[in-house]
């Protein structure tokens, strides 16, 4: 019999011994379901995390949260323990690329409030907005070359490590909320579809490729990759069979607004705001972004029939030309649309009493292996930057009142950055030769017949595709940036030679990627 809410009875009246006898049978109501969001911005100016440049941000244009789902199942006795966070981050810091790690500091601060649960219970990505705070524990100096206190001209602002330990101690009192919170609840699931994200790569006819540019190139021949428009929604109710949330997961990253000086959730503030609006204004959505390395929200073609259309559907003023407001509303109305369309069969599918298992490993990965061409492009590289910033530091020395100068610091900040991609190279040659294979975080989650897969990469479509497939699950939520990896490009892709497929931008590639659809796919069946 399938699981029923313990609201729900049936009624089984039948003879025995010429006696008519009325039996009521019920489903144990097992899994227990929490929800809570916190606001993560700011509270002083910040460098904002996403571009070459380092960016102080000038204002705050919407706020970031910090959203977590707490899910407890005693189904067989044995309770299995849950919390799912999304972030308004750029990604989760996790030491594959620095000292920092956002997602160990949470943990520890949860653990520590709730013993019952383990560190490994908690899972936590981003949502890869472009207009967030730079989350680390090295100082400003050491990521761009400069200091805070000249790139702020002298005033106040919050050091990376400053912001870190804001964010973690709040992100820590979300999960701790959420779990306190739990009541008994159903889960739902199914699939939509949502246009957001686009493969941004371009192929030319001699077989490089290009991220983003003019595609009204006599060059250009194809887009390099496949696009992803499924959208896939799970849904929590009360026991009335009130919504309570949705998880949303779309191949898409939250980078409309990539370049703005301000703080911003990118078009999941408008997105949040709209759901609200229409489907209850107490609804917890939690974001996820599913394998996008190589996709993003901008169009790169057909550009001017869309402002026209956002202009048209309301979603953009004429005259205001590329503003990139129209296409986030656009975006939020789209997704919103998605999450109605099959509310009303999810509904009707409600599982009160679903199998919950979660397993984490930390799988050994082969690192893309550096060649000659690669070191000479990085001591390349290296050469041309790195007197450009020198000469600019010394500038900037011997006239401290540039500093005053609203954002001077671009250039310097730059050159550092391409500089410092060179170096990166370098040091990577000398570490692969001792440790060839570098360990990932890897999560398999089981909510009855669907499943939730993370990794901590910029994940290309085609491995979440793999994993897809190859998957046990009716269904499977694919979720990238789990952590703060770095871009892991297809064999294809690094043949192209654009931007996420090189090494500076890389750690592991086709082989590393093969093994991790591998072994995540090995983690998932063994949840059935």
């Amino acid at each position: 019999m399938k699981s029923i809410t313990t609201a729900i009875r049936n009624v089984l009246t039948y003879t025995l011994l010429g006696v008519f006898c009325t039996v009521t049978v019920t489903t144990a109501q097992t899994l227990k379901i929490g929800w809570a969001s916190t606001d993560i911005t700011p509270t002083q100016p910040v460098l904002i995390q996403g571009q070459f440049h380092a960016r102080l941000s000038e204002g705050v244009k919407d706020p970031l949260t910090a959203t977590a789902l707490a899910m407890e199942s005693t189904k067989g006795g044995q309770p299995v323990r849950l919390i799912l966070i999304s972030l308004d981050l750029i990604s989760v810091a996790d030491g594959l690329r620095d000292d920092s790690d956002l997602r160990k500091e949470v943990r520890e601060l949860v653990v520590k409030a709730l013993p019952e649960l383990k560190p490994t219970d908690i899972s936590m990505n981003g949502t890869h907005t472009h207009t967030a705070p730079v989350t680390s524990l090295r100082s400003a100096e050491e990521i761009y070359g400069v200091s805070l206190k000249d790139i702020a001209g002298g005033k106040k602002a919050m050091e990376p490590r400053e912001y870190y330990y804001f964010a973690a101690k709040k992100i820590a009192d979300a999960a701790i909320q959420a779990w306190k919170s739990r009541q008994e609840g159903g889960i739902s699931y199914g699939l939509s579809k949502a246009v957001v994200g686009h493969n941004r790569l371009q192929a030319d006819n001699n077989g490089k490729s290009l991220m983003y540019g003019n595609t009204a190139r006599p060059e250009f021949s194809h887009f390099e990759g496949y696009e992803d428009h499924n959208l896939n929604l799970l849904y929590t109710w009360d026991k009335s069979k009130n919504l309570t949330g949705v998880v949303v997961n779309i191949a898409c990253p939250s980078q409309v607004s990539e370049h703005l000086y301000e703080i911003s959730a990118d078009f999941w503030n408008e997105t949040r705001a709209l759901m609200r609006q229409e489907l209850g204004n107490k609804l917890y959505v939690l974001p996820q972004v599913s394998s996008a390395g190589d996709q993003s929200p901008h169009f790169m073609w057909n550009d001017k029939a869309e402002e026209r259309m956002q202009i048209l559907m309301g979603f953009e003023k004429e005259g205001v030309g590329r503003s990139s407001m129209g296409r986030r509303h656009q975006i939020a109305r789209t997704i919103t649309d998605g999450v109605k369309a099959i509310l009303p069969y999810m509904k009707n599918s409600i599982e009160w009493d679903p199998v919950v298992a979660h397993k984490t490993e930390r799988i050994p990965l082969s690192r893309r292996l550096l060649g000659p061409d690669d070191l000479a492009t990085a001591e390349q590289e290296i050469a041309e930057w790195k007197p450009n910033y020198e000469k600019m530091l010394a500038e900037i020395k011997a006239n401290p009142a540039k500093t005053q100068e609203k954002r001077w610091y671009t250039n310097i900040t730059i050159a550092h950055t391409r500089y410092r991609r060179g170096t990166s190279v370098l040091e990577r040659y000398e570490a692969e030769k001792k440790n060839p294979k570098l360990p990932v975080e890897v999560m398999a989650i089981r909510i009855g017949d669907m499943a939730i897969a993370t990794n901590p990469f910029e994940l290309y479509l085609d491995y979440g595709i793999r994993m897809k497939v190859n998957s046990p699950a009716i269904q499977t939520f694919v979720v990238q940036l789990a952590g703060g990896g770095t871009y892991l490009p297809t064999k294809r892709s690094i043949a192209g030679g654009a931007y996420g497929a090189v090494p500076a931008s890389t750690l592991f590639g086709p082989e590393g990627g093969t093994e991790l659809v591998e072994k995540t796919v090995e983690l998932l069946k063994s949840l059935w």
